[in-house]
Protein backbone atom coordinates (compact mmCIF):
# COMPACT_ATOMS: atom_id res chain seq x y z
CA UNK A 1 0.00 0.00 0.00
CA UNK A 2 1.15 3.53 -0.78
CA UNK A 3 1.48 5.61 2.37
CA UNK A 4 -0.57 8.78 2.33
CA UNK A 5 1.43 12.01 2.58
CA UNK A 6 1.71 13.53 6.03
CA UNK A 7 -0.55 16.52 6.64
CA UNK A 8 0.36 19.10 9.28
CA UNK A 9 -2.59 21.02 10.69
CA UNK A 10 -1.29 24.20 12.31
CA UNK A 11 -3.14 25.83 15.19
CA UNK A 12 -1.81 29.10 16.64
CA UNK A 13 -3.62 29.84 19.90
CA UNK A 14 -3.51 31.99 23.03
CA UNK A 15 -5.88 32.16 25.99
CA UNK A 16 -8.39 29.94 24.22
CA UNK A 17 -8.73 27.17 26.82
CA UNK A 18 -12.49 27.24 26.24
CA UNK A 19 -12.11 26.21 22.60
CA UNK A 20 -8.96 24.04 22.49
CA UNK A 21 -10.64 20.75 23.54
CA UNK A 22 -13.16 21.07 20.72
CA UNK A 23 -10.47 21.84 18.13
CA UNK A 24 -8.54 18.75 19.23
CA UNK A 25 -11.71 16.66 19.16
CA UNK A 26 -12.45 17.71 15.57
CA UNK A 27 -8.88 16.85 14.56
CA UNK A 28 -8.87 13.41 16.21
CA UNK A 29 -12.18 12.60 14.49
CA UNK A 30 -10.66 13.01 11.03
CA UNK A 31 -10.80 10.02 8.69
CA UNK A 32 -7.42 10.86 7.17
CA UNK A 33 -4.90 8.62 9.00
CA UNK A 34 -1.59 10.38 8.40
CA UNK A 35 -1.90 13.79 10.04
CA UNK A 36 -0.43 15.78 12.90
CA UNK A 37 -1.77 18.77 14.83
CA UNK A 38 0.86 21.41 15.59
CA UNK A 39 -0.28 23.76 18.35
CA UNK A 40 1.63 26.98 19.01
CA UNK A 41 0.49 28.55 22.29
CA UNK A 42 1.81 31.83 23.67
CA UNK A 43 -1.05 32.68 26.02
CA UNK A 44 -0.84 33.84 29.62
CA UNK A 45 -1.17 30.30 30.92
CA UNK A 46 -0.14 27.09 29.15
CA UNK A 47 -2.85 24.63 28.16
CA UNK A 48 -0.89 21.47 28.98
CA UNK A 49 -3.75 19.98 30.98
CA UNK A 50 -6.01 20.12 27.91
CA UNK A 51 -3.62 18.33 25.57
CA UNK A 52 -4.14 14.56 25.32
CA UNK A 53 -1.19 12.20 25.25
CA UNK A 54 -1.34 11.41 21.56
CA UNK A 55 1.60 11.15 19.13
CA UNK A 56 -0.41 13.01 16.51
CA UNK A 57 -0.56 16.15 18.65
CA UNK A 58 2.49 18.38 19.09
CA UNK A 59 2.10 21.17 21.61
CA UNK A 60 4.57 24.05 21.96
CA UNK A 61 4.25 26.71 24.65
CA UNK A 62 6.37 29.84 24.91
CA UNK A 63 6.44 33.44 26.02
CA UNK A 64 4.58 35.83 23.67
CA UNK A 65 5.78 35.28 20.12
CA UNK A 66 4.14 38.15 18.28
CA UNK A 67 1.49 38.48 15.61
CA UNK A 68 -0.61 35.74 14.05
CA UNK A 69 1.62 35.96 10.98
CA UNK A 70 4.72 35.18 13.05
CA UNK A 71 2.92 32.41 14.93
CA UNK A 72 1.84 30.80 11.65
CA UNK A 73 5.45 30.84 10.51
CA UNK A 74 6.56 29.19 13.76
CA UNK A 75 3.95 26.50 13.30
CA UNK A 76 5.00 25.91 9.69
CA UNK A 77 8.62 25.56 10.84
CA UNK A 78 7.58 22.84 13.29
CA UNK A 79 5.37 21.10 10.72
CA UNK A 80 6.80 17.90 9.28
CA UNK A 81 4.14 17.29 6.66
CA UNK A 82 4.19 17.72 2.91
CA UNK A 83 0.88 19.54 3.22
CA UNK A 84 0.05 22.29 5.69
CA UNK A 85 -3.54 23.05 6.63
CA UNK A 86 -4.87 25.80 8.84
CA UNK A 87 -6.76 24.58 11.87
CA UNK A 88 -8.36 27.46 13.74
CA UNK A 89 -8.90 26.82 17.44
CA UNK A 90 -12.50 28.07 17.50
CA UNK A 91 -14.07 26.72 14.29
CA UNK A 92 -15.76 23.46 13.25
CA UNK A 93 -14.28 21.02 10.70
CA UNK A 94 -16.09 18.01 9.25
CA UNK A 95 -14.53 14.56 9.87
CA UNK A 96 -13.48 14.27 6.23
CA UNK A 97 -12.09 17.80 5.95
CA UNK A 98 -8.43 16.78 5.66
CA UNK A 99 -9.24 14.09 3.09
CA UNK A 100 -11.17 16.56 0.99
CA UNK A 101 -8.38 19.12 1.17
CA UNK A 102 -5.71 16.63 0.11
CA UNK A 103 -7.92 15.61 -2.81
CA UNK A 104 -8.37 19.26 -3.81
CA UNK A 105 -4.63 19.89 -3.62
CA UNK A 106 -3.78 16.87 -5.76
CA UNK A 107 -6.49 17.35 -8.39
CA UNK A 108 -6.50 21.14 -8.80
CA UNK A 109 -2.78 21.77 -9.17
CA UNK A 110 -3.31 24.96 -7.14
CA UNK A 111 -0.81 26.44 -4.71
CA UNK A 112 -3.49 27.26 -2.14
CA UNK A 113 -6.89 25.62 -1.72
CA UNK A 114 -9.76 26.58 0.57
CA UNK A 115 -13.28 27.96 0.66
CA UNK A 116 -14.54 31.21 -0.82
CA UNK A 117 -18.06 30.58 0.51
CA UNK A 118 -18.20 30.18 4.26
CA UNK A 119 -20.95 29.55 6.78
CA UNK A 120 -20.57 31.86 9.79
CA UNK A 121 -22.42 31.18 13.02
CA UNK A 122 -22.83 33.50 16.00
CA UNK A 123 -23.88 31.53 19.12
CA UNK A 124 -24.57 34.70 21.10
CA UNK A 125 -27.37 35.81 18.79
CA UNK A 126 -28.10 32.43 17.18
CA UNK A 127 -27.66 33.77 13.65
CA UNK A 128 -26.07 32.13 10.63
CA UNK A 129 -24.80 33.69 7.40
CA UNK A 130 -23.26 32.61 4.14
CA UNK A 131 -20.17 34.68 3.32
CA UNK A 132 -19.56 34.83 -0.44
CA UNK A 133 -16.63 36.21 -2.40
CA UNK A 134 -17.58 38.10 -5.54
CA UNK A 135 -14.32 39.90 -6.29
CA UNK A 136 -12.85 38.80 -9.63
CA UNK A 137 -9.80 41.08 -9.39
CA UNK A 138 -8.61 39.79 -6.01
CA UNK A 139 -10.18 36.40 -5.32
CA UNK A 140 -10.45 35.49 -1.63
CA UNK A 141 -10.07 32.30 0.36
CA UNK A 142 -11.01 31.97 4.01
CA UNK A 143 -7.81 31.81 6.06
CA UNK A 144 -9.13 29.15 8.41
CA UNK A 145 -9.68 26.81 5.43
CA UNK A 146 -6.38 27.23 3.60
CA UNK A 147 -4.14 24.35 2.58
CA UNK A 148 -0.81 24.44 0.73
CA UNK A 149 2.40 22.50 0.39
CA UNK A 150 5.19 23.31 2.82
CA UNK A 151 7.60 24.21 0.04
CA UNK A 152 5.21 26.94 -1.12
CA UNK A 153 5.21 28.47 2.37
CA UNK A 154 9.01 28.30 2.48
CA UNK A 155 9.07 30.59 -0.57
CA UNK A 156 6.25 32.82 0.73
CA UNK A 157 6.24 33.05 4.55
CA UNK A 158 3.51 35.01 6.29
CA UNK A 159 4.12 38.68 6.98
CA UNK A 160 4.31 40.09 10.49
CA UNK A 161 0.77 41.39 10.99
CA UNK A 162 -2.05 40.43 13.37
CA UNK A 163 -5.03 40.67 11.00
CA UNK A 164 -4.98 39.94 7.27
CA UNK A 165 -1.85 37.81 7.03
CA UNK A 166 -3.90 35.21 5.16
CA UNK A 167 -5.18 37.79 2.65
CA UNK A 168 -1.60 38.86 1.95
CA UNK A 169 -0.55 35.22 1.57
CA UNK A 170 -3.13 34.75 -1.18
CA UNK A 171 -2.86 38.08 -2.94
CA UNK A 172 0.87 38.88 -2.82
CA UNK A 173 2.44 35.45 -3.26
CA UNK A 174 1.39 35.03 -6.88
CA UNK A 175 -0.41 31.84 -5.86
CA UNK A 176 -2.72 29.88 -8.08
CA UNK A 177 -5.79 29.32 -5.91
CA UNK A 178 -8.67 26.87 -6.03
CA UNK A 179 -11.98 27.35 -4.21
CA UNK A 180 -13.48 24.09 -2.97
CA UNK A 181 -17.24 23.57 -3.08
CA UNK A 182 -17.41 21.71 0.24
CA UNK A 183 -19.19 24.52 2.06
CA UNK A 184 -20.78 22.20 4.64
CA UNK A 185 -17.36 20.92 5.70
CA UNK A 186 -16.51 23.99 7.76
CA UNK A 187 -18.30 26.47 10.03
CA UNK A 188 -16.64 29.66 11.28
CA UNK A 189 -17.74 30.59 14.78
CA UNK A 190 -18.14 34.28 15.56
CA UNK A 191 -17.40 35.53 19.06
CA UNK A 192 -16.00 38.57 20.83
CA UNK A 193 -12.37 37.46 20.56
CA UNK A 194 -12.01 36.53 16.88
CA UNK A 195 -8.72 37.63 15.36
CA UNK A 196 -9.94 37.26 11.78
CA UNK A 197 -12.06 39.82 9.99
CA UNK A 198 -15.75 39.13 10.55
CA UNK A 199 -17.99 39.23 7.47
CA UNK A 200 -19.94 42.24 8.70
CA UNK A 201 -16.69 44.20 9.03
CA UNK A 202 -15.36 43.61 5.52
CA UNK A 203 -17.24 45.52 2.80
CA UNK A 204 -15.05 44.04 0.05
CA UNK A 205 -17.07 40.85 0.00
CA UNK A 206 -20.76 40.22 -0.44
CA UNK A 207 -22.53 38.58 2.48
CA UNK A 208 -26.04 37.26 2.27
CA UNK A 209 -28.24 35.39 4.73
CA UNK A 210 -29.10 31.87 3.67
CA UNK A 211 -31.28 29.05 4.87
CA UNK A 212 -29.53 26.73 7.29
CA UNK A 213 -29.30 23.03 7.83
CA UNK A 214 -27.02 21.33 10.32
CA UNK A 215 -23.57 20.58 8.78
CA UNK A 216 -23.13 16.94 7.85
CA UNK A 217 -20.51 14.73 6.27
CA UNK A 218 -22.35 14.86 2.96
CA UNK A 219 -20.24 16.00 0.07
CA UNK A 220 -21.24 18.43 -2.62
CA UNK A 221 -20.45 18.00 -6.27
Amino acid sequence: MIELPLVSCIMPTANRQKYIPFAIQYFLAQDYPNAELVIIDDGKEPAYSLIPDNPKIKYFYSEPIGTIGIKRNKACEKAEGEFIMHWDDDDWYAPDWISRQVEAQNKSGADITGLNQVIFYSPSIEKRWMYMDTDQEKPWLCGATMAYRKYFWEKHPFIDIQVGEDYDFVWNSGAKIFAMDYIHGFVAILHAHNTSIKPVENPKHKKQAVGWKEPTQETES
